[in-house]
Protein backbone atom coordinates (compact mmCIF):
# COMPACT_ATOMS: atom_id res chain seq x y z
CA UNK A 1 0.00 0.00 0.00
CA UNK A 2 1.53 3.35 -1.09
CA UNK A 3 1.58 6.25 1.93
CA UNK A 4 -0.14 9.12 1.13
CA UNK A 5 1.49 12.46 0.62
CA UNK A 6 1.90 14.50 3.64
CA UNK A 7 -0.94 16.97 3.66
CA UNK A 8 1.03 19.48 5.42
CA UNK A 9 4.03 19.33 3.57
CA UNK A 10 3.40 21.78 0.36
CA UNK A 11 1.75 24.29 3.27
CA UNK A 12 4.75 23.97 5.46
CA UNK A 13 7.00 25.09 2.13
CA UNK A 14 5.02 27.73 0.75
CA UNK A 15 4.43 29.40 4.14
CA UNK A 16 7.27 29.65 5.65
CA UNK A 17 10.08 28.73 2.61
CA UNK A 18 8.55 29.63 -0.25
CA UNK A 19 11.17 30.40 -2.50
CA UNK A 20 12.56 26.62 -1.88
CA UNK A 21 8.87 25.95 -2.79
CA UNK A 22 9.53 27.03 -6.11
CA UNK A 23 12.36 24.74 -6.66
CA UNK A 24 9.79 21.93 -5.83
CA UNK A 25 7.29 22.21 -7.36
CA UNK A 26 9.71 22.93 -10.43
CA UNK A 27 7.69 24.88 -13.47
CA UNK A 28 8.49 22.52 -16.37
CA UNK A 29 10.56 24.19 -18.95
CA UNK A 30 11.78 26.60 -16.36
CA UNK A 31 15.49 24.98 -16.34
CA UNK A 32 17.33 27.34 -19.36
CA UNK A 33 16.39 30.36 -18.16
CA UNK A 34 17.02 29.90 -14.82
CA UNK A 35 20.55 28.83 -15.82
CA UNK A 36 21.06 31.57 -18.19
CA UNK A 37 19.54 33.78 -16.16
CA UNK A 38 21.93 32.51 -12.90
CA UNK A 39 24.87 32.97 -15.29
CA UNK A 40 24.28 36.54 -16.20
CA UNK A 41 23.75 37.48 -13.27
CA UNK A 42 27.17 36.21 -11.75
CA UNK A 43 28.57 38.02 -15.10
CA UNK A 44 27.63 41.16 -14.28
CA UNK A 45 27.84 40.71 -10.43
CA UNK A 46 31.54 40.23 -9.79
CA UNK A 47 32.83 44.01 -10.91
CA UNK A 48 29.76 45.07 -8.81
CA UNK A 49 29.92 43.73 -5.63
CA UNK A 50 33.68 44.60 -5.54
CA UNK A 51 32.81 48.01 -6.11
CA UNK A 52 29.71 48.61 -3.97
CA UNK A 53 32.02 47.30 -0.83
CA UNK A 54 34.48 50.16 -1.13
CA UNK A 55 31.63 52.69 -1.29
CA UNK A 56 30.47 50.62 1.74
CA UNK A 57 33.86 51.57 3.26
CA UNK A 58 34.78 47.48 3.44
CA UNK A 59 37.28 45.59 2.14
CA UNK A 60 36.56 44.42 -1.80
CA UNK A 61 36.61 40.58 -0.68
CA UNK A 62 33.27 42.13 2.02
CA UNK A 63 31.41 42.03 -1.48
CA UNK A 64 32.08 38.93 -2.62
CA UNK A 65 31.12 37.60 0.40
CA UNK A 66 27.73 39.56 1.32
CA UNK A 67 26.77 39.10 -2.40
CA UNK A 68 27.05 35.30 -2.00
CA UNK A 69 25.45 34.84 1.77
CA UNK A 70 22.56 37.25 0.85
CA UNK A 71 21.40 35.10 -2.70
CA UNK A 72 21.44 32.12 -0.54
CA UNK A 73 19.10 33.15 2.17
CA UNK A 74 16.98 35.10 0.40
CA UNK A 75 16.37 31.94 -2.09
CA UNK A 76 15.18 30.06 0.65
CA UNK A 77 12.84 32.41 1.83
CA UNK A 78 11.32 35.11 -1.14
CA UNK A 79 7.86 34.82 -2.35
CA UNK A 80 9.32 36.74 -5.17
CA UNK A 81 10.53 34.49 -8.06
CA UNK A 82 11.94 37.72 -10.12
CA UNK A 83 14.57 39.50 -7.59
CA UNK A 84 18.07 38.89 -7.14
CA UNK A 85 19.19 40.49 -3.97
CA UNK A 86 22.59 41.45 -3.14
CA UNK A 87 24.77 44.51 -2.69
CA UNK A 88 23.22 47.34 -4.74
CA UNK A 89 24.73 51.24 -5.08
CA UNK A 90 22.02 52.90 -3.01
CA UNK A 91 22.06 50.75 -0.19
CA UNK A 92 25.87 50.84 -0.11
CA UNK A 93 25.56 54.30 0.04
CA UNK A 94 23.91 54.61 2.25
CA UNK A 95 25.43 51.79 4.71
CA UNK A 96 28.95 53.84 3.69
CA UNK A 97 27.32 57.04 5.36
CA UNK A 98 26.82 55.23 8.59
CA UNK A 99 30.11 53.44 8.77
CA UNK A 100 33.28 55.36 7.48
CA UNK A 101 32.51 58.33 10.25
CA UNK A 102 32.25 55.68 13.02
CA UNK A 103 35.44 53.39 11.55
CA UNK A 104 37.54 56.53 11.45
CA UNK A 105 39.28 55.17 9.15
CA UNK A 106 40.05 51.82 10.99
CA UNK A 107 39.07 48.72 8.26
CA UNK A 108 38.85 46.19 11.18
CA UNK A 109 36.15 48.37 12.93
CA UNK A 110 34.68 49.11 9.44
CA UNK A 111 34.20 45.29 9.09
CA UNK A 112 32.83 44.97 12.70
CA UNK A 113 30.48 48.17 12.54
CA UNK A 114 29.29 46.47 8.60
CA UNK A 115 28.39 43.33 9.81
CA UNK A 116 26.52 44.67 12.89
CA UNK A 117 24.66 47.42 10.60
CA UNK A 118 23.88 44.17 8.31
CA UNK A 119 22.31 42.33 11.26
CA UNK A 120 20.19 44.96 12.56
CA UNK A 121 18.87 45.89 9.13
CA UNK A 122 18.47 42.33 9.36
CA UNK A 123 16.37 41.74 12.55
CA UNK A 124 14.51 45.06 11.97
CA UNK A 125 13.26 43.41 8.83
CA UNK A 126 12.76 40.19 10.20
CA UNK A 127 10.54 41.37 12.71
CA UNK A 128 8.34 43.78 10.65
CA UNK A 129 7.70 41.16 8.58
CA UNK A 130 6.79 39.31 11.24
CA UNK A 131 3.96 41.42 13.38
CA UNK A 132 2.54 43.18 9.50
CA UNK A 133 4.48 46.31 9.38
CA UNK A 134 4.86 45.80 5.61
CA UNK A 135 2.86 48.97 5.29
CA UNK A 136 5.68 51.14 7.19
CA UNK A 137 8.08 51.19 4.08
CA UNK A 138 5.17 53.39 2.52
CA UNK A 139 6.93 56.39 4.47
CA UNK A 140 8.91 56.11 1.75
CA UNK A 141 6.86 57.66 -1.24
CA UNK A 142 7.77 57.55 -4.68
CA UNK A 143 9.10 61.62 -4.64
CA UNK A 144 11.43 60.53 -1.41
CA UNK A 145 13.04 57.70 -3.34
CA UNK A 146 13.56 59.84 -6.92
CA UNK A 147 15.07 62.50 -4.70
CA UNK A 148 17.18 60.38 -2.33
CA UNK A 149 18.22 58.20 -5.79
CA UNK A 150 19.49 61.65 -7.70
CA UNK A 151 21.29 62.83 -4.83
CA UNK A 152 22.48 59.79 -3.82
CA UNK A 153 23.93 59.56 -7.41
CA UNK A 154 25.50 63.10 -7.33
CA UNK A 155 27.31 61.79 -3.96
CA UNK A 156 28.19 58.52 -5.23
CA UNK A 157 30.27 60.34 -8.27
CA UNK A 158 32.04 62.64 -5.39
CA UNK A 159 33.16 59.85 -3.64
CA UNK A 160 34.98 58.21 -6.47
CA UNK A 161 36.90 61.90 -7.17
CA UNK A 162 39.99 60.65 -4.86
CA UNK A 163 40.47 57.50 -6.73
CA UNK A 164 39.49 58.85 -10.18
CA UNK A 165 42.02 61.74 -9.93
CA UNK A 166 44.53 59.63 -8.06
CA UNK A 167 45.41 62.23 -4.99
CA UNK A 168 43.60 62.53 -1.99
CA UNK A 169 40.85 65.13 -1.13
CA UNK A 170 41.26 66.72 2.34
CA UNK A 171 37.36 66.88 2.65
CA UNK A 172 34.27 64.80 2.58
CA UNK A 173 30.80 66.87 2.13
CA UNK A 174 30.00 66.58 -1.33
CA UNK A 175 30.18 70.34 -2.18
CA UNK A 176 33.53 70.90 -0.63
CA UNK A 177 34.94 67.55 -2.49
CA UNK A 178 33.67 69.16 -5.60
CA UNK A 179 35.41 72.32 -4.64
CA UNK A 180 38.58 70.15 -4.00
CA UNK A 181 38.61 67.96 -7.00
CA UNK A 182 38.37 71.44 -9.05
CA UNK A 183 41.56 72.48 -7.29
CA UNK A 184 43.25 69.19 -7.33
CA UNK A 185 42.82 68.30 -10.73
CA UNK A 186 46.16 69.80 -12.58
CA UNK A 187 48.02 67.75 -10.01
CA UNK A 188 45.96 64.68 -11.13
CA UNK A 189 47.98 61.40 -12.18
CA UNK A 190 48.18 61.03 -15.44
CA UNK A 191 47.46 57.70 -15.99
CA UNK A 192 45.13 57.02 -13.67
CA UNK A 193 42.96 59.57 -14.77
CA UNK A 194 43.29 59.00 -18.56
CA UNK A 195 42.55 54.98 -17.21
CA UNK A 196 39.27 55.74 -15.07
CA UNK A 197 37.80 58.42 -18.20
CA UNK A 198 38.27 55.98 -20.62
CA UNK A 199 36.17 53.29 -18.58
CA UNK A 200 33.82 55.16 -17.71
CA UNK A 201 32.78 56.28 -21.45
CA UNK A 202 33.15 52.76 -21.79
CA UNK A 203 30.78 51.59 -20.06
CA UNK A 204 28.44 54.44 -20.73
CA UNK A 205 28.91 54.09 -24.60
CA UNK A 206 28.20 50.55 -23.74
CA UNK A 207 24.96 50.76 -21.53
CA UNK A 208 23.38 52.79 -24.99
CA UNK A 209 24.14 50.77 -27.62
CA UNK A 210 24.51 47.26 -26.32
CA UNK A 211 22.27 47.23 -22.86
CA UNK A 212 22.57 43.93 -22.38
CA UNK A 213 26.13 43.63 -22.62
CA UNK A 214 27.83 43.19 -19.35
CA UNK A 215 29.43 46.23 -19.12
CA UNK A 216 31.10 46.37 -15.79
CA UNK A 217 32.76 43.05 -16.84
CA UNK A 218 33.92 44.30 -19.74
CA UNK A 219 35.34 47.46 -18.33
CA UNK A 220 37.59 45.15 -16.04
CA UNK A 221 38.69 43.01 -18.58
CA UNK A 222 39.91 46.36 -20.58
CA UNK A 223 41.41 47.76 -17.51
CA UNK A 224 43.14 44.25 -16.72
CA UNK A 225 44.66 44.27 -20.40
CA UNK A 226 45.55 47.51 -20.46
CA UNK A 227 47.58 47.66 -17.05
CA UNK A 228 49.34 44.57 -18.48
CA UNK A 229 49.87 46.15 -22.25
CA UNK A 230 51.36 49.52 -20.24
CA UNK A 231 53.02 48.48 -17.75
CA UNK A 232 50.52 50.63 -15.31
CA UNK A 233 51.64 49.52 -11.77
CA UNK A 234 54.92 50.96 -12.51
CA UNK A 235 53.44 53.92 -13.63
CA UNK A 236 51.72 54.59 -10.14
CA UNK A 237 48.40 52.96 -10.74
CA UNK A 238 47.03 51.63 -7.81
CA UNK A 239 45.67 48.07 -7.85
CA UNK A 240 43.88 45.54 -5.81
CA UNK A 241 45.09 43.53 -3.14
CA UNK A 242 45.51 39.82 -3.30
CA UNK A 243 41.80 38.54 -2.19
CA UNK A 244 42.49 35.15 -0.29
CA UNK A 245 40.41 32.18 -2.10
CA UNK A 246 38.59 31.31 0.65
CA UNK A 247 35.17 31.56 2.57
CA UNK A 248 35.39 33.78 6.52
CA UNK A 249 34.20 31.30 8.88
CA UNK A 250 30.28 31.55 10.14
CA UNK A 251 30.69 34.03 13.25
CA UNK A 252 28.67 36.47 15.03
CA UNK A 253 29.95 40.55 14.97
CA UNK A 254 31.51 41.81 18.27
CA UNK A 255 29.72 45.30 19.16
CA UNK A 256 29.15 47.23 22.34
CA UNK A 257 26.13 49.49 23.23
CA UNK A 258 27.51 51.93 22.15
CA UNK A 259 27.56 50.98 18.59
CA UNK A 260 24.55 49.73 18.89
CA UNK A 261 23.32 53.05 19.78
CA UNK A 262 25.16 54.85 16.94
CA UNK A 263 24.04 51.90 13.79
CA UNK A 264 20.08 52.51 15.53
CA UNK A 265 19.15 55.47 12.94
CA UNK A 266 20.90 54.44 9.79
CA UNK A 267 19.96 50.67 10.91
CA UNK A 268 16.22 51.97 10.63
CA UNK A 269 16.69 54.02 7.71
CA UNK A 270 18.21 51.39 5.95
CA UNK A 271 15.44 48.82 6.52
CA UNK A 272 12.99 51.24 5.28
CA UNK A 273 14.72 51.88 1.98
CA UNK A 274 15.89 47.98 1.62
CA UNK A 275 12.51 47.32 1.96
CA UNK A 276 10.26 49.93 0.01
CA UNK A 277 13.07 49.33 -2.92
CA UNK A 278 12.44 45.24 -2.99
CA UNK A 279 9.04 45.30 -3.05
CA UNK A 280 8.64 48.20 -5.45
CA UNK A 281 10.77 46.47 -7.82
CA UNK A 282 9.55 42.80 -6.64
CA UNK A 283 6.07 44.05 -7.90
CA UNK A 284 7.13 45.90 -10.54
CA UNK A 285 8.33 42.53 -12.17
CA UNK A 286 5.69 40.55 -11.01
CA UNK A 287 3.12 42.33 -12.49
CA UNK A 288 4.03 41.90 -15.93
CA UNK A 289 3.34 37.91 -15.24
CA UNK A 290 0.74 38.32 -12.53
CA UNK A 291 2.66 36.61 -10.46
CA UNK A 292 1.95 37.30 -6.44
CA UNK A 293 4.32 39.11 -4.55
CA UNK A 294 3.71 38.96 -0.38
CA UNK A 295 5.17 42.26 1.28
CA UNK A 296 5.61 40.93 4.47
CA UNK A 297 7.05 37.49 3.34
CA UNK A 298 9.45 39.85 1.39
CA UNK A 299 9.96 41.80 4.69
CA UNK A 300 10.84 38.56 5.89
CA UNK A 301 13.39 37.51 2.72
CA UNK A 302 14.99 40.63 2.82
CA UNK A 303 15.64 40.57 6.53
CA UNK A 304 17.19 36.84 6.41
CA UNK A 305 19.67 37.94 3.70
CA UNK A 306 20.75 40.93 5.89
CA UNK A 307 21.32 38.18 8.86
CA UNK A 308 22.85 35.83 6.53
CA UNK A 309 25.37 38.72 5.32
CA UNK A 310 26.47 39.69 9.31
CA UNK A 311 28.06 36.46 9.93
CA UNK A 312 30.54 36.43 7.25
CA UNK A 313 31.41 40.05 7.28
CA UNK A 314 29.58 41.57 5.02
CA UNK A 315 27.70 44.94 4.68
CA UNK A 316 23.62 45.54 4.43
CA UNK A 317 21.73 44.38 0.98
CA UNK A 318 18.78 44.95 -1.05
CA UNK A 319 17.42 43.66 -4.33
CA UNK A 320 19.19 44.89 -7.13
CA UNK A 321 17.86 46.52 -9.51
CA UNK A 322 20.43 45.86 -12.72
CA UNK A 323 20.59 41.87 -11.24
CA UNK A 324 17.07 41.30 -11.29
CA UNK A 325 16.45 43.06 -15.15
CA UNK A 326 19.18 41.29 -16.04
CA UNK A 327 18.01 37.23 -14.62
CA UNK A 328 14.12 38.66 -15.98
CA UNK A 329 15.67 39.33 -19.66
CA UNK A 330 17.30 36.05 -19.76
CA UNK A 331 14.22 33.81 -18.85
CA UNK A 332 14.49 33.56 -15.40
CA UNK A 333 11.56 32.20 -13.76
CA UNK A 334 11.78 31.00 -10.19
CA UNK A 335 14.83 31.22 -7.41
CA UNK A 336 16.85 28.59 -8.99
CA UNK A 337 18.67 31.00 -10.97
CA UNK A 338 19.29 33.01 -8.23
CA UNK A 339 21.01 29.22 -6.75
CA UNK A 340 23.02 29.10 -9.37
CA UNK A 341 24.48 32.84 -9.21
CA UNK A 342 25.60 31.86 -5.96
CA UNK A 343 27.19 28.64 -6.85
CA UNK A 344 29.06 30.41 -9.69
CA UNK A 345 29.86 32.84 -7.28
CA UNK A 346 31.30 30.26 -4.95
CA UNK A 347 33.72 28.85 -7.46
CA UNK A 348 34.97 32.21 -8.76
CA UNK A 349 35.55 32.91 -5.27
CA UNK A 350 37.81 29.35 -4.78
CA UNK A 351 39.42 29.84 -7.81
CA UNK A 352 39.54 33.55 -9.66
CA UNK A 353 39.69 35.56 -7.10
CA UNK A 354 42.97 35.74 -6.58
CA UNK A 355 43.76 36.74 -10.03
CA UNK A 356 41.88 40.17 -9.58
CA UNK A 357 45.37 41.92 -7.56
CA UNK A 358 45.94 42.35 -11.82
CA UNK A 359 42.61 44.92 -11.64
CA UNK A 360 43.40 48.76 -11.20
CA UNK A 361 41.28 49.74 -8.52
CA UNK A 362 40.63 53.05 -10.74
CA UNK A 363 38.37 50.10 -12.88
CA UNK A 364 35.83 49.94 -9.69
CA UNK A 365 35.40 53.54 -9.16
CA UNK A 366 34.63 53.56 -12.76
CA UNK A 367 32.06 51.08 -12.13
CA UNK A 368 30.77 53.00 -9.23
CA UNK A 369 31.03 56.80 -11.24
CA UNK A 370 28.80 55.10 -14.53
CA UNK A 371 26.53 53.83 -11.88
CA UNK A 372 25.90 56.97 -10.71
CA UNK A 373 25.09 58.27 -14.16
CA UNK A 374 22.70 55.53 -14.72
CA UNK A 375 20.91 56.40 -11.44
CA UNK A 376 20.59 60.24 -11.99
CA UNK A 377 17.03 60.25 -13.14
CA UNK A 378 16.43 63.73 -14.95
CA UNK A 379 13.29 62.60 -16.98
CA UNK A 380 11.40 61.10 -13.67
CA UNK A 381 12.01 64.77 -12.45
CA UNK A 382 10.42 66.30 -14.99
CA UNK A 383 7.71 63.53 -15.12
CA UNK A 384 7.19 64.70 -11.00
CA UNK A 385 7.29 68.42 -11.99
CA UNK A 386 4.45 68.03 -14.89
CA UNK A 387 2.14 65.81 -13.15
CA UNK A 388 2.45 66.93 -9.32
CA UNK A 389 4.27 70.15 -8.62
CA UNK A 390 4.60 69.55 -4.80
CA UNK A 391 5.41 66.16 -5.22
CA UNK A 392 8.12 67.24 -7.39
CA UNK A 393 9.40 70.00 -4.76
CA UNK A 394 9.44 67.39 -2.50
CA UNK A 395 11.92 64.63 -4.31
CA UNK A 396 14.35 68.35 -4.81
CA UNK A 397 14.40 68.86 -1.11
CA UNK A 398 14.98 65.59 -0.80
CA UNK A 399 18.00 65.90 -2.93
CA UNK A 400 19.37 68.68 -1.67
CA UNK A 401 19.50 67.51 1.81
CA UNK A 402 21.25 64.39 0.56
CA UNK A 403 23.89 66.83 -0.69
CA UNK A 404 24.16 69.32 2.13
CA UNK A 405 23.16 66.99 4.97
CA UNK A 406 24.14 63.53 4.33
CA UNK A 407 22.80 60.65 3.25
CA UNK A 408 21.32 59.16 6.38
CA UNK A 409 19.76 62.41 7.44
CA UNK A 410 18.48 62.96 4.15
CA UNK A 411 16.66 60.23 3.50
CA UNK A 412 14.74 60.91 7.75
CA UNK A 413 13.95 64.34 5.82
CA UNK A 414 12.42 62.85 3.33
CA UNK A 415 10.22 60.75 5.73
CA UNK A 416 9.55 63.63 7.80
CA UNK A 417 8.67 65.77 4.65
CA UNK A 418 6.17 63.29 3.73
CA UNK A 419 4.50 63.26 6.66
CA UNK A 420 4.00 66.27 7.21
CA UNK A 421 2.43 66.81 3.72
CA UNK A 422 0.16 63.84 4.32
CA UNK A 423 -1.18 66.22 7.89
CA UNK A 424 -1.11 69.41 5.94
CA UNK A 425 -3.61 67.73 3.22
CA UNK A 426 -5.62 65.94 5.93
CA UNK A 427 -5.80 69.49 7.79
CA UNK A 428 -6.90 71.13 5.02
CA UNK A 429 -9.10 68.78 3.17
CA UNK A 430 -10.85 69.37 0.08
CA UNK A 431 -14.45 69.97 0.03
CA UNK A 432 -17.20 70.85 -2.34
CA UNK A 433 -20.72 72.61 -2.77
CA UNK A 434 -22.79 70.45 -4.61
CA UNK A 435 -24.78 71.55 -7.40
CA UNK A 436 -28.02 70.36 -9.54
CA UNK A 437 -27.88 69.91 -13.47
CA UNK A 438 -30.93 71.52 -15.14
CA UNK A 439 -31.04 68.00 -16.72
CA UNK A 440 -30.54 65.53 -13.73
CA UNK A 441 -31.90 65.78 -10.07
CA UNK A 442 -28.90 64.36 -8.59
CA UNK A 443 -26.42 66.69 -7.11
CA UNK A 444 -22.86 67.10 -8.42
CA UNK A 445 -19.55 68.25 -7.11
CA UNK A 446 -19.16 70.88 -10.98
CA UNK A 447 -16.48 73.02 -12.24
CA UNK A 448 -17.31 77.12 -12.37
CA UNK A 449 -17.78 76.37 -16.20
CA UNK A 450 -20.10 73.58 -15.89
CA UNK A 451 -23.15 75.16 -14.59
CA UNK A 452 -25.85 74.23 -12.38
CA UNK A 453 -27.68 75.34 -9.48
CA UNK A 454 -28.21 75.71 -6.02
CA UNK A 455 -31.65 75.24 -3.98
CA UNK A 456 -32.06 78.63 -2.13
CA UNK A 457 -32.00 78.33 1.20
CA UNK A 458 -30.34 74.78 1.30
CA UNK A 459 -26.30 74.02 1.13
CA UNK A 460 -25.25 70.67 0.33
CA UNK A 461 -21.90 70.13 1.46
CA UNK A 462 -19.03 67.33 0.72
CA UNK A 463 -15.93 66.18 2.16
CA UNK A 464 -12.66 64.75 0.68
CA UNK A 465 -11.36 63.18 3.51
CA UNK A 466 -11.59 61.64 7.17
CA UNK A 467 -13.51 63.56 9.48
CA UNK A 468 -10.35 63.69 12.42
CA UNK A 469 -8.61 65.88 15.19
CA UNK A 470 -6.26 67.18 12.51
CA UNK A 471 -9.56 69.19 10.18
CA UNK A 472 -12.57 68.81 12.69
CA UNK A 473 -12.23 72.56 13.66
CA UNK A 474 -11.14 74.24 10.26
CA UNK A 475 -14.00 72.20 8.99
CA UNK A 476 -16.62 73.45 11.76
CA UNK A 477 -15.36 77.10 11.03
CA UNK A 478 -15.74 76.58 7.47
CA UNK A 479 -19.63 75.30 7.73
CA UNK A 480 -20.19 78.10 9.70
CA UNK A 481 -18.86 80.66 7.58
CA UNK A 482 -20.99 79.35 4.45
CA UNK A 483 -23.85 79.41 6.31
CA UNK A 484 -23.32 82.87 7.71
CA UNK A 485 -23.33 83.63 4.39
CA UNK A 486 -25.66 82.11 2.37
CA UNK A 487 -28.25 84.42 0.84
CA UNK A 488 -31.24 83.73 0.91
CA UNK A 489 -30.76 82.85 5.33
CA UNK A 490 -29.54 78.91 5.54
CA UNK A 491 -32.64 76.75 6.20
CA UNK A 492 -31.14 73.78 5.35
CA UNK A 493 -27.87 72.00 5.61
CA UNK A 494 -27.05 68.53 3.97
CA UNK A 495 -24.04 67.12 4.77
CA UNK A 496 -22.96 64.82 1.81
CA UNK A 497 -20.77 62.06 4.04
CA UNK A 498 -20.15 59.73 1.07
CA UNK A 499 -16.23 60.46 1.17
CA UNK A 500 -15.44 60.54 4.92
CA UNK A 501 -14.66 56.70 6.69
CA UNK A 502 -13.88 58.00 9.73
CA UNK A 503 -15.30 60.40 12.29
CA UNK A 504 -12.95 60.16 15.47
CA UNK A 505 -14.41 61.66 18.87
CA UNK A 506 -12.43 65.07 19.07
CA UNK A 507 -14.71 65.78 15.42
CA UNK A 508 -17.82 64.63 16.84
CA UNK A 509 -17.29 66.94 19.20
CA UNK A 510 -17.46 69.72 16.83
CA UNK A 511 -20.03 68.22 14.95
CA UNK A 512 -22.19 68.42 17.97
CA UNK A 513 -21.21 71.97 18.47
CA UNK A 514 -21.81 72.43 15.05
CA UNK A 515 -25.33 70.80 15.28
CA UNK A 516 -26.55 72.71 18.28
CA UNK A 517 -25.34 76.36 16.78
CA UNK A 518 -27.45 75.32 13.53
CA UNK A 519 -30.32 73.87 15.65
CA UNK A 520 -30.74 77.38 17.30
CA UNK A 521 -30.62 79.41 14.24
CA UNK A 522 -33.41 76.97 12.90
CA UNK A 523 -30.97 75.65 10.69
CA UNK A 524 -32.32 71.83 9.66
CA UNK A 525 -29.15 69.31 9.47
CA UNK A 526 -29.12 66.76 7.72
CA UNK A 527 -26.80 63.66 6.63
CA UNK A 528 -26.39 61.88 3.07
CA UNK A 529 -24.54 59.14 1.98
CA UNK A 530 -23.27 58.08 5.30
CA UNK A 531 -21.88 54.72 5.72
CA UNK A 532 -23.37 52.07 8.88
CA UNK A 533 -20.08 53.27 11.29
CA UNK A 534 -20.53 56.28 10.86
CA UNK A 535 -24.67 56.63 11.07
CA UNK A 536 -24.54 54.64 14.58
CA UNK A 537 -21.60 57.09 15.72
CA UNK A 538 -24.36 60.08 14.90
CA UNK A 539 -26.88 58.89 16.25
CA UNK A 540 -25.14 57.81 19.99
CA UNK A 541 -23.31 61.50 19.60
CA UNK A 542 -26.50 63.39 18.65
CA UNK A 543 -29.37 61.04 20.59
CA UNK A 544 -30.15 64.40 23.31
CA UNK A 545 -30.99 66.39 20.22
CA UNK A 546 -33.90 64.35 19.19
CA UNK A 547 -31.78 62.63 16.55
CA UNK A 548 -33.02 59.60 15.28
CA UNK A 549 -32.34 57.94 11.88
CA UNK A 550 -34.84 60.08 10.09
CA UNK A 551 -31.75 62.60 9.81
CA UNK A 552 -30.12 59.80 7.70
CA UNK A 553 -30.29 60.35 3.33
CA UNK A 554 -29.75 57.74 0.63
CA UNK A 555 -28.49 60.92 -1.40
CA UNK A 556 -28.57 64.35 -1.11
CA UNK A 557 -30.85 65.17 -3.48
CA UNK A 558 -33.83 62.73 -1.44
CA UNK A 559 -32.71 65.09 1.67
CA UNK A 560 -33.24 68.20 -0.50
CA UNK A 561 -36.72 66.78 -1.84
CA UNK A 562 -37.80 65.62 1.63
CA UNK A 563 -37.06 68.96 3.18
CA UNK A 564 -39.02 70.91 0.05
CA UNK A 565 -41.74 68.54 0.23
CA UNK A 566 -42.13 69.21 4.18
Amino acid sequence: MSTPASPTRGTFLERWLPGIAQVVAYPRGALRGDLVGGLSVCVVMVPSVLAYAELAGVAPASGLYAALAAMVAYAAFASSRRIIVGPDTTIALLAGSVIVPLAAGDPARAATLAALLALMTGALLVVAGRIGLGSVADLLSSPVLVGYANGAALILVGTQLPSLLGVPLPRDAFVYRIYDAALALPHAHPATLALGAGLIALIVLLARVAPRAPAALIACVVAIAASAALGLPARGVVHLQPLAATFPLPALPRFALPDLQALAPGAIALALLVFAEGVLLARTLAAKRREPVDPGQELTSLGAANTAVAFVGGFPVGASTSRSVTADANGAQTQLAQWVAALLLAAFVLFLAPALDALPRVALSAILVAAGIRLFDAGELRSLYALDRRAFWLAVAVALGVLLLGVLPGVLLGVVLSLARVLIEVARPRDALLRRLPTDRRFHDLADDEGGATTPGVLVYRLYAPLIFANARHVAERLRVLAAAAQPPLRCLVLDLQAVTQIDVTALAQLRDLYEDLEARGVDVRFARVNRPLREQLVQWLGDHRFGTERFFPSASAAVDDFLAG
